[in-house]
């Protein structure tokens, strides 16, 4: 099927109202999707199998990485990790691939697995939610040597036992209370490395690389909204 590029493109926002995002994600030329790069610009970086990486994108739709410019992948879905998922992803990706190896549900034995699966398989680092027990992050540390990432989404949380634990990388998740997590990690370890989901709204990545953070996560649109406007168009005679 034919990709015809939108004229505009609208973000449903939590509070019901379109937001027009007109050349936030896609580029009037109808090439592939596009991150305001201009706003990451003084994020400092973290490098992945020798990689500078300032973006990060979030998703594991193979046609939605593979056309959108950002540096690297964070493949993290909300079921058990798959080493059919890690390897297709990594496999495909030719970017440093981040692959989430437990949280709540998955932990202990299988969490370790994964986490050496993904490694032999070629990933850049692996990543636990913020359930994830202290005690299995240090077995995963002494088992591999790629990065160990752990999403936070709260301020109340025991950041030094998780530096304790081995962690090497912060991704915090946290809503309209990411700056202050920040802030909070900071205040413990101010060199401590930070990525940070940033939203959809470029005021919301502008806040998120002010506040320090050392890379960008970035949410794109799914192939579900991008044929919607597309849609929309078609029946309107467009």
């Amino acid at each position: 099927m034919e990709m015809i590029c939108p004229n505009d493109f609208y973000w449903l926002q939590k509070n019901n109202l379109l937001n027009k995002m007109k050349e936030y994600f896609l580029k009037s030329t109808c090439k592939p999707l596009q991150y305001p790069k201009t706003l990451v610009q003084n994020c400092q970086g973290l490098f992945f199998q020798n990689k500078k990486v300032k973006t990060l994108l979030f998703s594991t739709d193979m046609a939605i990485i593979e056309n959108i410019e950002a540096d690297a992948v964070l493949a993290v879905y909300p079921f058990s990790p798959s080493e059919r998922i890690m390897k297709s992803i990594i496999s495909f990706s030719n970017k440093p691939v981040i692959c989430g190896v437990g949280g709540g549900l998955t932990k202990g034995k299988k969490s370790l697995d994964m986490a050496m699966a993904a490694e032999q398989m070629g990933a850049a680092a692996v990543i636990v939610n913020q359930p994830f027990l202290n005690k299995d992050i240090e077995t995963i540390k002494r088992n591999i040597s790629i990065p160990v990432i752990s999403s936070v989404s709260t301020a109340e949380f025991s950041f030094q036992n998780r530096i304790n634990s081995g962690v090497d990388i912060f991704h915090i998740t946290g809503g309209q209370n990411t700056n202050q997590i920040i802030q909070k990690i900071k205040h413990i370890s101010p060199l401590f490395p930070i990525i940070a989901t940033s939203g959809k709204t470029r005021e919301s990545v502008k806040s998120s690389v002010q506040s320090g953070v050392n890379a960008i996560v970035l949410t794109p649109p799914t192939n579900g909204e991008l044929f919607k406007s597309i849609m929309n168009q078609y029946r309107n005679g467009k």
